[in-house]
């Protein structure tokens, strides 16, 4: 599946900071690691879900993820 349907779930314009600039890496290297055998796209995401609420001081993490 190409890096780029894999983003989908993830938005940058509606935070700022350490949340942005975590949420833009994880937009480029979930490029890199979709090209490695074995990569789970869903523990990927899954992984940064977690970070961004860590990181998130207001609780609107929500707002980066598209509705499921």
């Amino acid at each position: 599946m190409a890096a780029e349907l894999e983003l989908r779930w993830l938005k940058t314009e509606s935070v700022e900071g350490a949340l942005r600039r975590f949420a833009e890496f994880c937009k480029e290297d979930i490029r890199e690691q979709s090209q490695q055998e074995g990569f789970d796209v869903d523990k990927y995401q899954e992984a940064v879900k977690l970070v961004l609420q860590k990181l998130d001081k207001k609780d609107s993490v929500k707002e980066i993820f598209h509705a499921d």
